[in-house]
């Protein structure tokens, strides 16, 4: 299934298109020269894109395929006429594979944000509600992770 060459520009397949839980996703694979190999990659799909309650159903629905996720991060990307383009919650796993769910968000007191920090807290990253309503985007270390490169917090 992964493409073990390193020589040739790495590009998996069409993504698969599937339906769990009430949630339809696509999974593929791709490249992370960090990594130096191939992730697998879980976003939202279709109709269910910018969904709360779907996004919750997909992370519980495949939350068993990944490792323990190491990074939570939201990363607001606007076009040239500033309009919201892009603010997925992307978790990564230790093994770099990817979540991205797009109903969750940061920067208000919405559904969004309650979506973000229900995930998050099931996920084992230690967050309290008014850092996600007050943040307009972030980076986390899971607690775990944070003590192995930066130890005991003060």
């Amino acid at each position: 299934m992964f493409n073990k060459s390193s020589n040739k520009k790495h590009n998996s397949d069409k993504p698969i298109i599937c339906t769990t839980n009430g949630a339809t996703y696509q999974k593929y694979h791709s490249y992370k020269k960090s990594y130096e190999r191939e992730v697998f990659v879980i976003k939202d799909y279709g109709e269910d894109r910018g969904v709360t309650h779907k996004s919750v159903a997909l992370f519980e629905a495949v939350k068993d395929q990944f490792d323990r996720f190491k990074i939570a991060k939201i990363f607001k990307e606007f076009n040239n006429a500033n309009i919201l383009v892009d603010s997925d919650l992307i978790l990564i796993d230790k093994k770099g594979n990817e979540l991205h769910l797009s109903g969750c968000s940061c920067g208000y007191s919405g559904t969004g944000p309650h979506g973000t920090l229900e995930i998050l807290n099931k996920a084992g990253f230690e967050i309290d509600r008014r850092f996600l309503f007050c943040s307009k985007g972030f980076t986390l270390f899971h607690p775990n992770e944070e003590k192995e490169l930066y130890g005991e917090r003060l």
